[in-house]
C-alpha cells in the first residue's frame, strides 16, 4: 500500500485505529513504531535540554556555595553532568573556572591541616574528573587548566599549607591527628622524605627534655600511625632518660610521678652525670617527698654533691629501728655502703641479724606458750570429765534413799 493509500484509509476510518489496522496492519505498526520512537526522541530532547539548563543553573550558582561541603557536593554533580551536557555547560564552566578555584581556596582556609590534606586530595580527584569529561565536550581551556590544578592542588598547595603548619605549629596532644595525616599523606608520595624530613627537623628544634607539650604528644604517638616520626621521637626519648648527660625539667619528672611512673624518675636521677642538675634536682626533690625510693636514687648516684646522705640514713634506720624489712632494704639498696661506711654497714648487717634472731626467738615463745595454753585447757578438760561420774553416782544413792 503506497502512502497516498495509506492516508485515505486513515482519512475514511475517521482515524479509527482500529479499522486502520485491520486494512492496513503492517502501515499501521510502522506508524505507531515512528511515533513512538518520535515521543523517545522528543522526551530526552526536553529531558536533556531540562538537564542542561540546571546544569548551567547549578555552574552559575556554586560560587554562592556557603560551605566546602556545598561546593564539594556541586562538583560531584558537575563531574558526573559534564560529560553529558554539551558545550553550554563547559562554557559555563569556563567562566567561572578562576572564580571557583579561589572560593574553594577560601573555604579551606580554617581548617585544620589534617582536613586540609583530605580535602585538597579529594579536590585534586574531582578536578582530574571533570577534565577528563571536558575532554569529551574537546574544551581545550578547561582540559589544560583542570590538569594542571589537579596536580598543583596537591604538588604546590597542599605542599605549601605542611610547610606554613610547620613554621607555626606549637606540638603539643592536640596535634596527634594532625601529625599522623602528615605521616600517613607523606608515605603515600613517591619521596616521603620531602615531607618527612622537615617534620622531624621541625620537632627536633623543640626541647625534649624542657617542652612538656611535646612530652605530651610523643606519649601518644603509635608506631602505626606515626612511623618515622614515633621513630626519631623514640630515639630522641631513650637518650634523654638513658644517657645521663641531658637534663630533664621538674615538670616532666613531676608529670611522670603523678602518672605512677616512677621508675623512670629513679633510673634517671640515679644515672645523671651532669653535677650541677643533680644539685639541684637534689634541693628539689631529696627529702622533700614521702618516697624513700627517690631519696635512694640521689644515694646510689655516684657523684659527689652537697648533701648529708648519712644523715638522712642513720634517722631512717633510727626511725624503724626495730623493723627488720626496711633495715634489709636499706642494706641492698646501690650507694649506700659507700654513705655508711664499712664499719657502720657492718653494724646495720649485724643488726639485721639480730633482729631476726629476736623474731624467730619471739616465735618460738609464742609457739611454746600456744603449747602451753592448748595444753592447759586439755587438762581442764579432762579434769572436768573425771568429775562428772562421781556427780552421777551421789545422784543415784539420794534417788536409791528417796525410795526407801
Amino acid at each position: 500500500m503506497s502512502i497516498s493509500e495509506f492516508l485515505s484509509t486513515i482519512k475514511e476510518s475517521q482515524f479509527n485505529i482500529a479499522q486502520i489496522y485491520e486494512k492496513a496492519p503492517n502501515e499501521t505498526m510502522i506508524l505507531l513504531a515512528i511515533i513512538v520512537v518520535a515521543i523517545v526522541v522528543v522526551y530526552f530532547v526536553i529531558s536533556n535540554s531540562i538537564k542542561v539548563s540546571n546544569t548551567v543553573k547549578l555552574v552559575e550558582n556554586i560560587l554562592d556555595s556557603k560551605t566546602y561541603d556545598e561546593i564539594d557536593k556541586k562538583l560531584s554533580i558537575l563531574s558526573d553532568e559534564l560529560p553529558k551536557r554539551g558545550v553550554k555547560v563547559t562554557d559555563a564552566l569556563n567562566l567561572v573556572k578562576e572564580h571557583l578555584l579561589f572560593r574553594t581556596s577560601k573555604l579551606l582556609a580554617n581548617m585544620t591541616i589534617s582536613q586540609k590534606i583530605e580535602k585538597y586530595q579529594e579536590l585534586s580527584k574531582k578536578y582530574s574528573q571533570i577534565a577528563q569529561a571536558s575532554k569529551k565536550q574537546k574544551n581545550e581551556d578547561l582540559v589544560v587548566f583542570y590538569e594542571e590544578k589537579s596536580k598543583e592542588l596537591l604538588e604546590v598547595n597542599l605542599a605549601e599549607e605542611i610547610a606554613y603548619y610547620l613554621e607555626n605549629v606549637h606540638f603539643n596532644e592536640n596535634e596527634v591527628e594532625n601529625v599522623n595525616a602528615i605521616v600517613k599523606y607523606a608515605n603515600s608520595l613517591t619521596n616521603p622524605e620531602s615531607i618527612i624530613d622537615p617534620m622531624i627537623q621541625t620537632m627536633n628544634k623543640f626541647s625534649y627534655g624542657y617542652n612538656i607539650d611535646l612530652f605530651k604528644l610523643i606519649e601518644k604517638l603509635t608506631k602505626e600511625d606515626s612511623k618515622q616520626v614515633f621513630e626519631n621521637a623514640n630515639v630522641k626519648m631513650e637518650e634523654l632518660f638513658n644517657s645521663g648527660d641531658k637534663e630533664i625539667s621538674k615538670i616532666i619528672l613531676d608529670y611522670l610521678l603523678e602518672k605512677n611512673e616512677n621508675q623512670k624518675v629513679y633510673d634517671y636521677i640515679s644515672s645523671l652525670s651532669i653535677k650541677s642538675y643533680l644539685q639541684q634536682l637534689h634541693d628539689l626533690y631529696f627529702n622533700k617527698k614521702e618516697d624513700l625510693n627517690l631519696d635512694l636514687a640521689f644515694i646510689a648516684n655516684p657523684l659527689k654533691i652537697d648533701s648529708n646522705y648519712k644523715s638522712y640514713l642513720d634517722e631512717s634506720l633510727t626511725t624503724n629501728w626495730r623493723d627488720s624489712s626496711h633495715i634489709e632494704f636499706l642494706s641492698k639498696s646501690k650507694g649506700v655502703l659507700e654513705v655508711l661506711g664499712h664499719m657502720e654497714f657492718r653494724t646495720l648487717i649485724e643488726r639485721i641479724d639480730n633482729i631476726k634472731v629476736e623474731n624467730e626467738n619471739r616465735k618460738m615463745i609464742e609457739e611454746a606458750l600456744a603449747i602451753a595454753k592448748r595444753a592447759e585447757s586439755i587438762a581442764l578438760e579432762a579434769k572436768s570429765l573425771n568429775k562428772r561420774p562421781v556427780i552421777m553416782t551421789q545422784a543415784t544413792q539420794v534417788k536409791k534413799t528417796s525410795e526407801n
